[in-house]
């Protein structure tokens, strides 16, 4: 018979053994059920096509018509579907990590001198950055009609050549800017 105190150490020993695994491979697992669940219910998971849909949304309401009238949104919908709500579940979800974080006094990771200074400067100058990169990789995404979650992601997890070879060339691309925004100042130049 198992006691109450068994039942506890047998929590305890779980749970300490989910976090003795790293990060990584705690919240990628956790993203593959996602996807599992996402490809069982419905389809596989990407939100690139969210934003325009919500912007269609959003000028349809302000516009009545409008949606009609572009053959874009036409083909993807002017509506607010399970894709816009996924993509304000990671932004809330990234607030909430962020609020937890800073309630329980969470250190940061240690980060190269060469990254800080890459986000030297004022906080809109990195808000700008960063929504401009973000801009970037949706606009191609968009007009090479795809998505950038679903390649990476629902493609892998389908086998999909195109999906390894967008995660490839993505990964080279994400290493190549780093490079180039993030180097070492060289001859007493700072970058």
């Amino acid at each position: 018979m198992t006691t109450v105190s068994q039942t506890k150490q047998t929590s305890t020993t779980t749970r300490a053994s989910w976090v003795s695994v790293p990060g990584w491979l705690r919240w990628g697992a956790l993203i593959g059920v996602v996807q599992i669940l996402a490809m069982l219910s419905y389809a596989p998971l990407g939100v690139s096509t969210a934003y325009p849909q919500l912007v269609g949304y959003v000028l349809d309401r302000l516009s009545p018509g409008f949606a009609e009238r572009q053959p874009y949104l036409q083909e993807v919908g002017a509506r607010i579907g399970w894709e816009v709500m996924l993509v304000l579940g990671m932004f809330l979800g990234a607030m909430l990590a962020h609020w937890l974080s800073r309630r329980a006094n969470a250190q940061p990771a240690a980060a190269p001198v060469v990254v800080i200074r890459g986000f030297e400067g004022s906080p809109v100058r990195r808000w700008l950055r960063a929504f401009m990169g973000g801009f970037l990789i949706l606009f191609g995404a968009r007009l090479a009609n795809g998505c950038t979650t679903g390649h990476m992601l629902s493609g892998i997890a389908q086998m999909a050549v195109s999906g390894f070879l967008f995660g490839a060339v993505a990964f080279a691309t994400g290493l190549l800017v780093a490079k180039l925004l993030f180097r070492e100042p060289t001859g007493g130049a700072t970058p």
